[in-house]
């Protein structure tokens, strides 16, 4: 298995994307933190059944506080931390509209998660995977800052301080032999995405979408995974600072 004796956390692993990484990297043999502001007992529930070891933790990622205590609870738990999965974000609670309709509550709000969370996030693992020379830390960006989707202005520039702030981490991190990537996921089926077209009034999106794909089809959770894994894997070690587009060929770059 590619992750045996590996202890990874998953943010925002309760649902979704991030229950789907939780479970593929058990599968690998990593044992899961599953680190979510919502229950993660679905989460740990069925790993657990099938075998892995996995721990549920309360987290909100915009708290330093929060972010501390899930690093120092899965020490704890597991002896280290190997991979973070920095991929708990705010989207399927939004609603496309345009920029200047955008409120500042609601742009305050989704960059203190989507950003602020994944810098919290690294800051607390950071000194962790420091002191054993080695970790890897994928961030979970979004295919729609390489194709400027209008109606989510907010989501996208967020997205895009994910993506650069791995190339920074990178360098700051890369002579303590942590390796830090990011993955641009394409348009996704999740509850998310099915959210935020029913909410904006776009049902039938994924459909144009999935047209616009080299593979013709719809991009389903699991077909992330294996971007997930690599990155986490031994494999990718002599990897850094790059971009995974994960979108069945939507964009070229």
């Amino acid at each position: 298995m590619l992750l045996e004796n590996r202890v990874a956390i998953v943010t925002g692993g309760a649902r979704g994307l991030g229950q789907s990484y939780c479970l593929g990297l058990h599968r690998e043999g990593a044992k899961v933190v599953v680190a979510d502001i919502i229950d993660t007992t679905e989460t740990v529930t069925k790993i657990k059944q099938a075998g892995g070891e996995a721990l549920g933790i309360k987290l909100d990622v915009r708290s330093a506080e929060s972010t501390q205590q899930m690093a120092a609870k899965t020490v704890e738990a597991f002896g280290k931390i190997d991979i973070l999965i920095n991929n708990a974000a705010l989207y399927g609670d939004l609603k496309m509209q345009a920029f200047h309709e955008i409120s500042e509550e609601e742009w305050d709000r989704l960059m203190s998660i989507n950003v602020k969370g994944v810098w919290q996030c690294t800051k607390a693992v950071a000194p962790h995977m420091m002191q054993q020379q080695y970790g890897k830390i994928i961030n979970i960006s979004s295919g729609t800052i390489l194709m400027g989707v209008p109606g989510l202005l907010h989501y996208v520039t967020s997205k895009g301080a994910v993506w650069a702030m791995s190339r920074v981490l990178s360098r700051e991190l890369g002579g303590f032999g942590i390796r830090v990537n990011c993955i641009t996921p394409g348009f996704t089926m999740s509850q998310a995405s099915r959210d935020i077209m029913k909410v904006s009034g776009a049902e039938g999106m994924e459909k144009q979408i999935a047209a616009q794909a080299a593979l013709g089809r719809e991009e389903e959770p699991e077909d992330l995974v294996g971007a997930v894994l690599f990155l986490s894997s031994e494999l990718s070690d002599f990897i850094t600072g790059q971009t995974i587009n994960v979108d069945g060929g939507v964009v070229h770059w």
